[in-house]
């Protein structure tokens, strides 16, 4: 580790070395992946990071997850979340996320107990307003990027600096964001653009999202991937279509 990269990461060490222990929230993500790589380096053993799995998770994104768990040596664990067994959640309201991200970090919270804290991966950019903001204070997570002042393109910087993988990977978001608010979430709606997402990807587009609008699919991808999306099409109106979808409308993609 070079001195540059160890000055721009000191911040970071400095508010989690005087930790007890540490279980920090780990998805996979640029940010996760800093926090708890940042956790094992300052604390070593007394640092875990925790995935939870779910019916949320992308069957992919869980992969990489536990890949880049394993090749950076982290003292990682895997629990499992019923998201259909949380009160009001499958309904897919307004507070969807605040249900969500309480559900993901409870059991969290459980196994920080006795003096350990809760780590989750907040950096500084992230809207305060969001709501699962609101979880975050209620189960008094710690959010050591946010607090070191440590904005997205720091985090990727420094990630980058570190040779971690996967650190200039597109920002993400749970499947249940490709569900319209107000309609239910289902296994079965999940799964059928998860798995239109898996046949987009198959065909070398990425950063996309596929938003299921009823009858209808719409797939979002940046704009320097709409040649290679119209060149494909007919494959994907055709994997729409076998989803149960009556058409597939492509559009540029302008937000998360």
């Amino acid at each position: 580790m070079t001195q540059r990269t160890m000055s721009g990461l000191e911040p970071l060490l400095a508010l989690l070395r005087p930790l007890t222990g540490a279980v920090a929230a780990y998805s996979g993500g640029v940010d996760s992946t800093l926090l708890a790589v940042a956790a094992h380096t300052a604390l070593g053993p007394r640092a875990l990071a925790v995935t939870v799995r779910s019916a949320f998770t992308a069957p992919g994104d869980l992969d990489l997850a536990l890949d880049k768990a394993r090749a950076l040596g982290l003292n990682h664990r895997v629990l499992d979340l019923d998201v259909w067994a949380v009160p009001g959640l499958s309904a897919n309201g307004p507070d969807r996320c605040y249900l969500c991200k309480r559900a993901v970090l409870t059991p969290l919270a459980a196994l920080a107990a006795q003096g350990v804290a809760l780590l989750e991966g907040t950096n500084a950019d992230d809207d305060p307003a969001r709501p699962g903001r609101r979880a975050v204070a209620e189960l008094g997570a710690l959010s050591p990027l946010a607090e070191a002042g440590l904005d997205k393109a720091a985090v990727r910087a420094l990630s980058r600096d570190l040779g971690l993988p996967g650190w200039d990977a597109p920002s993400n978001s749970c499947l249940a964001t490709r569900i319209p608010t107000g309609t239910p979430l289902t296994p079965a709606a999940l799964e059928r653009v998860d798995r239109l997402e898996t046949v987009a990807r198959g065909l070398g587009l990425s950063a996309l999202r596929c938003r299921d609008r009823g009858e209808t699919l719409v797939l979002e991808i940046p704009p320097d991937q709409l040649p290679l999306a119209r060149n494909n099409e007919n494959t994907l109106v055709e994997a729409a279509r076998a989803a149960g979808f009556s058409g597939l409308i492509i559009k540029e993609r302008t937000s998360a």
